[in-house]
This record gives C-alpha cells, structure tokens and sequence, in this order.
C-alpha cells in the first residue's frame, strides 16, 4: 500500500517533510498571539507546492483548548460572505444557512453594519482565547469574505489573532494587491513554499516504496516533478502501481512516466486566453535559454508581451525560477513534438539568421543549422565550420564532427573541411575514429595534407590495439619513397611516426630494427630531423649493434631549437643513460623536468621524472630516486589525461626492492598489471621475477625471465643492458643446478655485450660467465667485472658482482677471501640504502664464519652518508628548507631522506633523531 503523507492525516510536525519549520512557525505565532497581538501570515505557492497540508498540519498542531482555530476555503461557493459563512459555522452561530448579523442587517447594502458585526463576533471569540483564522486559496475567496479580513486586521491590532491566506500569486491580480496592502498594516510572516529538497525527495520515496531508493532514481524522481509534492505524489502512486523498483532499473520507468504527465498536462498549462504563452514556449523550446529581448525579436512581439507569457509560464512551473528555460527537458521536448515538421524547421531556420545576424557565438547558431534538412545560404557552411572550431577549442570534439559532417552532407569532399574533419577525428583518439578517419582521408587530393593526417593519427596510435594499421600505412609511404611526390622534411615525419607506431608491438617492432632503422648521417639538424633522432635512438639502442650511432642519433635530438619535440627528447635522454652518458642523460632530463613543469605538460613531466628516477636508482642514489618516483607517481594522479603508470610504477617497484620494502614493490608492480609489448615491458618483466625471486619463487621467476626474453628476441631487441634479463636468468639457473643451460644462456648474453660495447655490458656479460663458470675460471671472471663496474656509474651492480665474487670464493673453500669481499659488499650496500644487497651479503659473510650482528642491531650503519647528514642537521634543529639550502638539494629530497632516516633508526618523531644516533654511536664504539 503507499504510504504517504501529502494529506498528512494523522501526522504530526515530525511526520510532515519538507514544511517542518513552517508549521512550527505558524504553532509558535499562534501559541503567542495574546502577548505579541495580531499577525498576518501568508503562504505563497504554486499549485500542489503543499499550502494546503501545511494549514491541515498546522490546525492538528493547534487543537487545544487555548486556542479557536477557524478554517475555511475559497474553494467554496463564492456568494457573498460564503467563505465567512464557513468559517464560522463551527461556533454554532449559524441561524438556517446564515449568521444572525447577516440574517438581521436592516440594509442588504449596509456591509459596513455586516463588517462591525461580524468583527464584534471575532472578539467575542478572542476574550477567552487566541483566535487562528484559516483561509487555503484566499484569492479565490467571494470580495465580502476578503474585505472582512481586511477590516479585522486595521482593528485586531492588540487582539490574540492570527490570520493565514494561502494562495498562489499570479492568478488573482486584485487578490495579489490587496494582501500586499494587508501585509503594510499589519505585522506580516510571508511563508513562501519552495520545492522539496533532494533529501525530502528520498524521505518520500522510502515511504512510498518501503525501503531507500537508488540515489540516481531518487535524482530522476526530483528533477521531473521539480520537488512539487502533488506531481511527486502522483508519479510515486502511479510507479508503485506498476511495481516499478526504486532503483537503477527504475529510472527509465520514470523518466517516460514524466514524460507522459508533462505531456498531458501540458495542453492546459499552455492555454492562456488572449496571451502568447504558446508562442512564448514554443520559441523557448527552439531558442534554448534566451532573454525576453531575443524571445521578442524572434516572435516580433513587444517585450512587455513576452514578460507576461514567461510569468504565466512561470506561475504554472513550465519554467525555471530565474532562467528563460523549461523545468526540465521533457517539457521542451513535448512542446517541439506537437509542432508539424514543416513548422518547426521554419521555427528553425528563423532562429539561425536571427542569432547570427545578432552576432551570437557560432554554436549557437550551429545548433538550430544541424537540424535544417537543408543548408540553403552559404553563411550557414561557414557558421558550422566556425561552430566546429570553437568545439574543438572547449574539447567538445564528438560535437565538432557532427557539425563538420553536416557541412560535408551539403558540400561533399569540400577540401578544407575535411582536413578540419580529419584533424577533429585524429584528437578524439585513433581506435574510436579510425573507420571514420580513414574514409576522410581517402577522400582527400592533396597527398602532403593527407600524410600530415596519418603522421598525427600514427602518433595517436601507439597504444591503440590497431597500430599495426597505421604503421603499415606509414610504411607503405616510405617504401614508396621519392616516388610518394612527399618532400624529404615530411618523409622524416613520416620515419619518425612509423618509428613510434612500430615499437608498440612486438611484430611491428621486428620490422622496425631490421629494415627501417635510421643511420645518423641521413637525418639533418632540423626540426624534423631533431624530432626523428630520438625515436630513431631508441631503435638503435633496441637493436643493440652500435653505441656511436645511438649517441649521435641521442645527442642530435637534444639539440636546441625553434621547435622542441618533448617526446622524442626524452626518448633521447633515456637512450643516453643505457649508452653509457649518464652526466648527459642526467642534465638533458634535468631540463625537460624543467620546461614541461613550466609548460603543465603533466605527462612528459611524469615520465621525465621516472626516467631520472630509473637512472638515479642504476647509479645507487636511493633517497633521490625515491623522491623522483615519487613525484612521478604524484603527477600522474594529477593528469587529467591518462598517463602511462607502468615506468614511474616499475621504478618504484625497483627502488623499494634495494630498500627491503618487499609488500610495497608488489603493490606497485601490481598496479601495472600484465604488460604489454613496449618501452617498458622489459624493466616491469624482470621486476616482476625479482620479486618471485625475494619470495622464494625461484622457478617461476626463471619463467617469467625465460618468456621476456622469448619476446625480446622474436621482436629483433638485442640490447644487454636495457632489461638484463639473461643475467638473472644464469643467477637462477646457477641456484637450481642447471648449470648447462647458464653456460649457454651466459654466451648468448655475452656475444650481445661484444656488440654493445660498455663499461656495464662488459661487466653484465662478465658475471653472467663468471656465474656460469666454476673453479678458478669463475672467480677470475668475476673478479673482472668488478673491475669493469667499479669504473662505471652503475654502483648497485657493482655491489652486486662484488658479493657474486665473494660468494664464488666461499663456494672455492676460500673463506678469508670470501670474508673480504662480502664485507666490502656490506659495506657499500649500507653506504647506499640498499638493503636488500647488505642482507644477502651479510648471510653469506655468517655462512663464511664471519661475525656481524644483524643489520639492524646497529641501525645508523644502514644510512648513506647524506641520510647521516640530513639526520644530524634535523637532530640539531634545522628545517627542512634549511637542510635543503646548506645540501643544495630539493626539499622533497629531504623529505625522502628523513622517511628512509626513520625507518632505518626505527623512530617516528624528529625529537627521537638525536638520541637515536647517539645510541647508535655508543654501540659503535662499544
């Protein structure tokens, strides 16, 4: 059964929503009539807004013996003193159907005898108590009934009365004006009776439904009633009878319901005799929101004439309160349907030359041109096409290719439009818009215009799941080569997209490295030169055959200009660090930070601060990697376009391992997910197989490596070091006694390293063999990769070939060296944060016979030497931008290194920093 409470019968003031505080209003000034005397209060509201359940409520409240409450409606018979008749007649005064002073008055037209009677009866009625008179749709009420009310309240003005008129204004123009008098003699409430509230809405719905609703079906419920409770009241009963759920299933039930009462009722609210209210509405539903002015012109009806109709139109709630526009949508939807076809693309057209002749913003025109059948004046083309360009401007692009499209329809294969299509189409991202673009683009003549289009899509295209099509386009363009009429800046572009595109895919990418890798001496110092040099570095690098190449194709696209290319620079950048130029890569990244944070271009700044960050965490700089993947982290939360978390999340991942942090790493990693092929799936494989390999998982982490390098190699990347992936592969197979297979795995990695000739290739090949290799063999191996690595920047490998040598030696039976060795990797692990590696070190350096307590029985050991300064300025009362200052460094870099600093030292306030390394001194010297 429904359950609501429009009626309120029964209800108390608690039970009443939406109208509590009016009615305890409407209570306390009658509960204090005899002391403050008399008070007018009049309820303002449309029809069904609840005047009439408000009264009710209020005269259920009211029922004591300390107070009279006398009621009536204008709803009655309108004879004269009908609704005086009414109110009175609970008092017993009635004499057949009339009072005795108007049964007894000797003059039918002596009503000032009537008015004095009839006051010295409402007096009668005060002696004893307050006296509250009810009056709902007072401006319906006979003219003696109204100006007996008046003639009260002149002369009630120390009397216990409260009088209450509901109406709604609007209806009754002499009604309106003669309150308004009232309200200036006497002390005045006005109770105007807004919409219910979002949260009354729900408190309605569960009463009708029996339980909560779903707050989109709440929401849908509220805007198509507008909050009047009668409309709500009526939408709720009918929704029930259907047993429609309150929840999303629901909405659609609703909203077509709303529709079918607006509809309905719509007829009525739009008559209004010898007024413009339908021509009004129906101009609002063409124009959209608009201004009387506009609203005039179009109709060519004066001004004052369109306020009245917009204030009938508001007095029946078809509009907004302060807006020229509908309620809600439907209504101008029902309005627009009723019209004939014909009609309405009249209303139309009328309406485009009308807001462009006023100079009006081209959507606006736009949007009545989109529904012509016909485009028949050339101003209309333009008016969409400059439409389509302010769309573009505000990021409306689906809206900007509607409208390109209907200039298309009227002029097909007009040039310039479809140039602008193609460009609309491009930005709204390549996987949605390529069926579409790719039309467009056959459809164009100029052959440079159209590579221009495919060079952007391709660019659009890397992480699309159809990139192998824009990269076999792009490359049928360069096998065409000068036959293609595309002059040779272009063809670069060209290049430089395919290069791109190809390297998102494991089988384009093979292509890519065997047959369109660019050799330095072919691209110039130009701008497009600048912008293929870094991708094609990047596939230089991948191949793996040549360092000198790669850094002359790195270094050219680092190049200053006129025109920057913030991506193939940081491609660059990257290469340069993998190619052995760490300082370079360093302060190439130092300046793309720089100018894309300036620039907000939150992605390249995102993945520019990993990239630093990947290079920091090679060169055993912890707390500042931390700082940088942090950052990065931070930056892509803040994107508003989707920036690729798999770098900064796989430098974290690797940061944090070194750390110990071992939970933390894997909630990065898992954030990444399953990679796909690309510039980052290698580093995120083997970071993955680290941390199977810290849990135990000795197997599954050699799978994993196993599969990443099955697809490297198929995709032609031979690179060793840019996920050295077969190095701890040998490691792993070395653990699990399959020491054939790391011989072979360890040749594979060293003919690789003979063609990537560094520092780092050479000592990963070298301790990859010595891994393989036993006896002597292995420890002389070994030996020269720390000799190699010590002269590189790569500390953490070096730390690491350190600790493989002494653990060889162990393995030998040489202990005393193997003791050597392992403390000097303790040693330069803890001077660089990394835990990780001092822990492996450590249970080998105990397994040798050496003595060390835990790491953590002296936990200042574990901090680098700028953690130790950072701690001892903080202990000393420094702050954080003092410490940055005195060390030059950022202040989020201090703010990594005290997190490492307490984590280490085990405290958590900064107050506990100096007595922590004291402790730690003592144990020291102890």
């Amino acid at each position: 059964m429904l359950r609501l409470g429009f009626g309120y019968r029964g209800a108390t003031v608690t039970d009443l929503v939406g109208r509590k505080a009016e009615c305890e209003n409407l209570v306390r000034l009658a509960e204090t009539s005899r002391d403050e005397g008399a008070h007018l209060v009049l309820v303002r509201g449309s029809k069904g807004i609840g005047k009439s359940s408000l009264l009710a409520a209020a005269r259920r409240e009211l029922g004591s013996d300390d107070v009279t409450v006398l009621c009536a409606t204008g709803r009655a018979l309108a004879a004269e003193y009908g609704t005086v008749r009414e109110l009175f007649e609970p008092l017993g005064l009635t004499a057949g159907s009339a009072l005795p002073v108007l049964e007894t008055t000797g003059q039918p037209d002596d009503h000032y005898a009537v008015l004095c009677g009839l006051y010295r009866i409402a007096v009668n009625v005060m002696a004893d108590r307050s006296l509250v008179i009810m009056l709902d749709d007072a401006n319906a009420c006979d003219v003696q009934t109204l100006r007996w009310i008046d003639f009260l309240l002149r002369r009630s003005a120390e009397l216990p009365l409260v009088v209450v008129l509901a109406w709604q204004p609007g209806v009754v123009e002499q009604a309106d004006l003669l309150f308004a008098e009232m309200a200036d003699i006497s002390p005045a409430m006005m109770i105007d009776l807004a919409p219910l509230s979002a949260p009354d809405v729900v408190t309605l719905i569960e009463r009708a439904f029996g339980r909560g609703p779903d707050p989109l079906f709440a929401e849908t419920c509220g805007r198509i009633t507008g909050g009047n409770p009668l409309r709500l009241h009526t939408l709720l009963t009918l929704l029930c009878a259907r047993k429609v759920p309150p929840d999303e299933s629901g909405v659609e039930h609703a909203q077509e319901l709303g529709r079918q009462m607006v509809t309905e009722c719509l007829p009525d609210l739009l008559e209004e005799p010898g007024g413009h209210v339908h021509e009004v509405a129906c101009a609002i539903a063409v124009l959209g929101p608009a201004d009387a002015r506009t609203v005039g012109r179009f109709l060519e009806l004066p001004e004052p004439f369109v306020t009245s109709a917009v204030d009938a139109l508001r007095r029946k709630e078809v509009l907004a309160a302060q807006e020229l526009e509908f309620r809600h949508e439907d209504i101008a939807g029902a309005v627009l349907s009723a019209l004939p076809p014909g009609r309405l693309a009249e209303l139309r057209h009328r309406a485009a030359t009308l807001l462009n002749d006023e100079g009006r913003p081209a959507e606006e025109v736009a949007s009545q041109l989109t529904w012509l059948p016909e485009l028949p004046e050339v101003w209309m083309c333009c008016a969409l096409r400059e439409a389509a360009a302010a769309a573009v401007r505000r990021g409306a692009l689906e809206l900007a290719e509607r409208y390109l499209t209907r200039v298309l329809d009227q002029v097909p294969g007009h040039p310039a439009t479809l140039l602008e299509l193609a460009d609309v189409l491009v930005m709204m991202g390549p996987a949605a818009a390529l069926p579409r673009l790719t039309e467009v683009v056959d459809q164009m003549a100029d052959i440079g215009e159209k590579v221009k289009i495919l060079c952007r899509l391709g660019l659009m295209a890397v992480a699309a799941t159809w990139s192998e099509a824009a990269f076999d386009r792009l490359a049928m363009i360069l096998d065409e080569g000068e036959n293609s009429r595309i002059d040779s800046e272009l063809l670069l572009q060209v290049h430089a997209v395919l290069l791109t595109v190809g390297l998102g895919k494991q089988a384009s990418t093979a292509q890519l490295l065997t047959r369109y890798r660019v050799p330095p001496r072919r691209v110039p110092n130009t701008a497009s030169g600048r912008l293929i040099s870094g991708v094609a570095a990047q596939a230089e690098m991948l191949a793996g055959e040549s360092v000198q190449s790669t850094l002359d194709l790195a270094r050219l696209g680092l190049v200053p200009g006129s025109v920057v290319h913030a991506g193939p620079a940081l491609a660059a950048a990257a290469v340069l660090g993998l190619s052995g130029e760490p300082a370079e890569a360093m302060s190439a990244l130092d300046r793309l930070i720089t100018t894309s944070g300036v620039d907000g271009a939150l992605d390249i700044h995102a993945l520019a601060l990993a990239t630093r960050a990947g290079l920091l965490d090679h060169a055993g700089d912890l707390a500042e990697a931390h700082a940088d993947a942090q950052t990065a982290l931070e930056v892509v939360e803040r994107a508003v376009t989707p920036v690729e978390v798999a770098l900064p999340c796989a430098t974290m991942a690797s940061i944090l391992l070194k750390q110990g942090d071992i939970a933390e790493a894997e909630e990065h990693l898992d954030r990444v997910g399953e990679p796909r092929f690309g510039w980052t799936y290698g580093p995120v494989m083997v970071m993955k197989a680290a941390v199977r390999r810290v849990r135990g998982d000795l197997t599954g982490a050699l799978d994993l490596l196993l599969e990443c390098g099955r697809q490297l190699t198929s995709a032609g990347i031979h690179n060793p070091v840019w996920a050295p992936w077969w190095l701890d592969a040998v490691c792993l197979l070395v653990r699990l006694d399959r020491r054939e297979e790391a011989v072979e795995l360890a040749e594979f990695g060293a003919e690789r390293a003979r063609r990537w000739d560094t520092l780092e290739a050479r000592g990963l090949s070298l301790m990859a063999s010595g891994m393989a290799a036993t006896g002597t063999v292995a420890a002389e191996l070994l030996g020269a990769a720390v000799t190699e690595l010590s002269a590189s920047s790569a500390r953490p490998l070096h730390v690491r070939a350190v600790r493989l040598l002494g653990e060889v030696r162990l393995s030998d039976g040489d202990a005393k060296a193997a003791r050597e060795h392992l403390r000097t990797a303790i040693n330069m692990a803890i001077r660089l944060g990394d835990r990780a590696a001092a822990a492996e070190a450590r249970e080998l350096l105990v397994l040798a016979g050496g003595r060390m307590p835990k790491l953590g029985a002296r936990p200042a050991d574990a901090l680098s030497g700028r953690e130790r300064r950072v701690a001892e300025l903080a202990a000393a009362g420094a702050t954080n931008r003092e410490i940055a200052e005195e060390l030059f460094v950022t202040i989020r870099t201090v703010e990594s290194h005290l997190s490492n600093v307490y984590r280490k030292l085990g405290v958590e306030l900064r107050t506990d920093l100096l007595a922590a390394l004291k402790n730690s001194l003592r144990t020291t010297r102890a």
